[in-house]
C-alpha cells in the first residue's frame, strides 16, 4: 500500500512540473511547450499571474496538477521550489542533465543536484521537510541560486526590505531580488511576508522574472519607516504565537 502512494506522488509531481527539455544555451531559455488560453480552466486571461503562468509552462519550469488546472492558490513544496530552481539552473548552464526520478523519493536527484551547483545548503532542510509547504523566505534563498547573480542587474534603489531585518540569513539574497525586480514585494512598502507559504501562481511569476529579465519589475517603494521596534514586536509575536 505504502509503494502505490509514493508511485502516486511521484506521477503527481511529474505532471505538475513537466519534464526538463533542454535549453539554447547559458542565459537563453529555449521555448519548451506551447500555451493557448484557456489551457487551465483556473487560470483566467484577466488574472494579474496569467501570463506568468505562460511563461513559466512554455518555458518548462511548471505545467498543471492535471490536463486542464494549474491551481494558482495551491501551495508548493520544498521538493517542488527545488526541482523548478533546478531546472532554471540546468538550463541556463545548458548541462542537459537526465532526471531519471527513480529513487527513494521522485525529488532525491534534484535535490542531489541543487546541493552539487549551490542552490541549497545540505542542511536547509530536514528529510521530513521536502514535502512540506515551502516559505517564502526559503523560496527566495532557493530561486536567487538559480543563476549567477551578474544575471539579475540592479534596476531598482531599494535600501531596505520592511518587514525582514538585516540579520535574517536570508536578507542579501532576498535584497538582490528586489533590486533586481524579480520580486518587489506586496505593497507600496515592499513588504514580503516572509513567513507565508508561497502561492504556485507567485512562484511561476517569479521564476519567469528570474528566466526572462524583460519581465521584470521597475518600482520605486515607500519608506515604511518601521525602525527596530517594528521587528521586535514582529518578532514576539512570531515566537508566542
Amino acid at each position: 500500500m505504502k509503494k502505490k502512494v509514493l508511485i502516486g506522488l511521484a506521477s503527481s509531481a511529474l505532471l505538475a512540473f513537466g519534464a526538463f527539455c533542454p535549453s539554447a544555451g547559458a542565459a537563453g531559455f529555449a521555448k519548451a511547450n506551447t500555451y493557448t488560453p484557456g489551457l487551465f480552466g483556473d487560470v483566467p486571461e484577466s488574472e494579474w499571474y496569467a501570463s506568468s503562468v505562460s511563461s513559466a509552462y512554455e518555458l518548462g519550469f511548471m505545467k498543471g496538477i492535471s490536463e486542464n488546472l494549474f491551481s494558482p492558490d495551491g501551495s508548493m513544496t520544498a521538493a517542488e521550489a527545488i526541482t523548478i530552481a533546478v531546472r532554471v539552473h540546468d538550463a541556463y548552464y545548458a548541462k542537459n542533465t537526465f532526471f531519471s526520478q527513480n529513487g527513494t523519493h521522485w525529488y532525491d536527484e534534484y535535490v542531489s543536484y541543487a546541493q552539487e551547483n549551490g542552490i541549497i545548503e545540505k542542511d536547509m532542510f530536514g528529510a521530513d521537510d521536502y514535502e512540506n509547504p515551502v516559505k517564502r523566505s526559503d523560496m527566495a534563498l532557493i530561486f536567487s541560486n538559480a543563476v549567477p547573480e551578474d544575471y539579475l542587474t540592479e534596476k531598482n534603489a531599494v535600501d531596505e526590505i520592511p518587514d525582514v531585518p538585516e540579520t535574517n540569513r536570508y536578507y542579501d539574497r532576498l535584497l538582490l531580488l528586489y533590486k533586481a525586480g524579480v520580486i518587489m514585494g506586496n505593497d507600496e512598502f515592499g513588504t514580503f511576508l516572509p513567513n507565508n507559504n508561497i502561492t504556485r501562481a507567485e512562484a511561476a511569476a517569479i521564476v519567469g522574472r528570474i528566466a526572462l529579465p524583460g519581465t521584470r519589475l521597475e518600482k520605486t517603494l515607500t519608506d515604511a519607516n518601521f525602525g527596530d521596534a517594528y521587528y521586535l514586536i514582529r518578532d514576539m509575536k512570531s515566537t508566542f504565537r
